[in-house]
């Protein structure tokens, strides 16, 4: 009881900030700054390394808050989409995703492992660990963050060829990233686990994508049927807020029963 007390009052807390958020980004926008500027002020602020209104461990207890900001985000990136618009510029958006897919990770890998020797928290650590901590951190920094660009772009009402190219970007990039994440988390595993890199470890890694994709193909169609249908706006929003809320609780749900019951982790 008392949990949910205080699952209740942080959550109210959580509410109250973010509604004064909303006067601080506009206090930002008379000083001509994005209205999300103010929101991550706020969140600073706010955050247990400033202020401390809210405390360190409030981020797990609010992750529902986050997984569901997640579901809602990815949609609205999707609808600001229009593949007319993005064919005429698919050639510039792949030339430029082939460049932050391939130039960051390296440069971001190779000057963090280089500088390794350097860092707290890595000069102890043996080389394979080094250069693992290395690669995976220029895979996360391949990410762009559509919430930011969707942001900005709607609260500027920006429309045009670079708006789009921007779009497409973002979101080629970051789906990307997560196949891109699963493989190199899986090879990171590997080097920690000091695993073989044989056939079998190939075929598990192919596996794990497989799955991944075919589960996505399939809550996609799902989406499709859902958008098709003659129903109202608001019940089609809470289906997908709910769909994508489901898909963030059964990849827990996965990874905790392959780990418990299987040889590897999904």
């Amino acid at each position: 009881m008392s949990n949910a007390i205080g699952i209740v009052a942080v959550l109210l807390s959580f509410l109250i900030l973010a509604m004064a958020s909303r006067q601080i980004g506009a206090l930002f926008a008379r000083f001509r700054l994005p209205l999300i500027s103010g929101f991550l002020f706020t969140g600073i602020l706010v955050g247990p390394f400033v202020l401390g209104l809210l405390p360190k461990g409030v981020g797990e207890e609010l992750r529902f808050v986050d997984e569901i900001s997640l579901a809602i985000i990815a949609f609205a990136a999707g609808a600001e989409l229009y593949l007319r618009e993005l064919r005429s510029r698919m050639k510039s958006i792949l030339w430029v995703t082939a460049g932050n897919v391939i130039a960051i990770p390296l440069v971001v890998a190779v000057v963090l492992f280089l500088l390794s020797g350097w860092l707290p928290y890595l000069e102890a650590m043996p080389v394979a660990a080094r250069a693992a901590v290395a690669a995976l951190a220029g895979t996360i920094l391949i990410a762009r963050s559509p919430s930011s660009a969707i942001a900005i772009i709607n609260e500027l009402r920006a429309r045009g060829p670079f708006t789009q190219m921007v779009l497409g970007v973002t979101m080629i990039t970051d789906v990307l990233v997560i196949a891109l994440f699963a493989v190199n988390s899986s090879v990171v595993d590997a080097l920690l686990s000091n695993l073989p890199f044989d056939l079998q470890f190939v075929g598990i890694l192919l596996l794990e994508i497989a799955i991944e994709v075919g589960l996505g193909y399939l809550v996609g169609r799902l989406l499709a049927l859902i958008m098709a249908r003659h129903a109202g706006q608001w019940g089609k929003g809470t289906l997908l807020v709910i769909i994508g809320f489901g898909v963030f609780t059964a990849a827990h749900a996965v990874r905790d029963f392959s780990a418990a019951y299987l040889p590897f982790e999904l």
